[in-house]
């Protein structure tokens, strides 16, 4: 039985964490936190700050560590990298590792493969522009990102300071601003080919910049379809990818499409069963493919077999969750809940409550809740004292 270690203990690595105790593995894995998902429900728990590598690496010597598979998180795959050092399959090297998850050197490659991407600014550039958007180049869900109209000089710092504030590097980067629709695009490699393939629409109703209502889509253009797949194939012979995941973020107005960030560790929020219960597609089991020495599961063209929404319940800030109630029948197939009833977010905070996923009877029914979900008015928040919340 081969020993395989998970790094990471989040709720969203629990697909990953069944899929290898599936196949026979005996799984360990670390983390921190002992009150996360996996720290609880895993036979093989070890309370550790995988964050330093070379606590990392003496676990992984000490166990007798046969694979190594990172979770959903970008330091997962990161310290994964840096422990890894080419002893262990399917895991990039540090240097790719860097240019997938730094938002500067990710642009950089992009515009040497002219691969479409957002116009990046100077700061002096940036006011002449109509609308751009300020970032972190290394945070992640929304945070420290803002979008301005007609900028001055003032403003820009001031949003360039708070970028700052939220980047572990203290660097930021200005962007033109692009209005169109987000998608995400999930493909898996074999032997240097792309071998399935998925196109996910994204929305956020609490946080323009956080997804928190996704559904896996048909609808794009097949021309354009076709194009991205042709610049991630690019991407991965650049970067020498030859199996495993490919995730990444684009903008698209229904002609053009814009890359946003790409990566190569498994999507959190459990967008892993969005895709398997939609399409039926094993994705964790394509995820896992590679780090154990197994090949990724091939489907060309997957069909959209149930009409699935993914749905996180998140609060307004200074929110105190009770719990949901909706204003309509709903057939709710999965909620995992990721904080207890009396949880209270700070007043300038939002919080998680709950990841659910949606199924409808029909396409029709599917599009009408996602719009309920994305304006919050299929559920209200129910609080103590009477008070119904969106």
């Amino acid at each position: 039985m081969p020993t395989t270690l998970l790094v990471d203990t989040n709720r969203a690595a629990v697909p990953l964490y069944q899929a290898l105790i599936k196949k026979g593995h005996d799984v360990w894995v670390v983390g921190k936190n002992p009150e996360e998902t996996l720290a609880k429900m895993a036979e093989n728990y070890c309370q550790l700050d995988y964050s330093d590598a070379s606590v990392l690496s003496k676990f992984i010597e000490e166990r007798n560590i046969d694979f190594l598979v990172p979770g959903c998180t970008d330091l997962s795959y990161t310290m994964c990298a840096k422990v890894g050092d080419g002893k262990f399959l399917g895991i990039d090297t540090v240097e790719n590792t860097h240019k997938i998850n730094s938002k500067d050197a990710f642009k950089e490659l992009t515009r040497r493969l002219s691969i479409p991407v957002p116009k990046l600014l100077l700061q002096d550039e940036a006011v002449n522009y109509p609308s751009v958007i300020v970032k972190p180049v290394d945070s992640f869900s929304g945070q420290g990102i803002q979008v301005l109209r007609y900028p001055d000089a003032q403003q820009l710092g001031t949003a360039i300071d708070a970028a700052y504030k939220v980047s572990k590097s203290k660097t930021a980067l200005i962007e033109e601003y692009i209005s169109g629709q987000l998608y995400s695009y999930s493909c898996f490699f074999q032997a240097g080919r792309v071998v399935a393939g998925f196109f996910v629409q994204e929305d956020g109703s609490a946080n323009p910049f956080t997804v928190d209502t996704s559904q896996v889509t048909n609808d794009l253009a097949e021309s354009l379809q076709l194009s991205l797949e042709s610049d991630v194939c690019k991407i991965a012979e650049e970067l020498g990818i030859s199996d495993g995941l490919v995730h990444l973020q684009f903008l698209s107005d229904g002609d053009k499409y814009w890359v946003i960030e790409m990566t190569r560790r498994c999507p959190g929020d459990i967008y892993a069963l969005l895709i398997e219960y939609a399409t039926g597609y094993e994705y964790s089991d394509s995820y896992i493919a590679p780090f154990i020495g197994e090949k990724v599961k091939a489907a060309p063209r997957p069909e959209i077999k149930r009409n699935i929404i993914r749905h996180t319940v998140t609060s307004k800030p200074g929110q105190t969750f009770w719990g949901l109630q909706f204003e309509r029948a709903t057939n709710v197939i999965l909620f995992v809940p990721l904080v207890t009833s009396g949880e209270a977010a700070k007043p300038n905070d939002c919080i998680r409550l709950g990841v659910m996923f949606i199924e409808s009877h029909s396409k029709e029914e599917q599009l009408q809740l996602y719009e309920h979900l994305i304006s919050r008015s299929l559920y209200q928040l129910n609080f103590p004292g009477g008070s119904n919340e969106s």
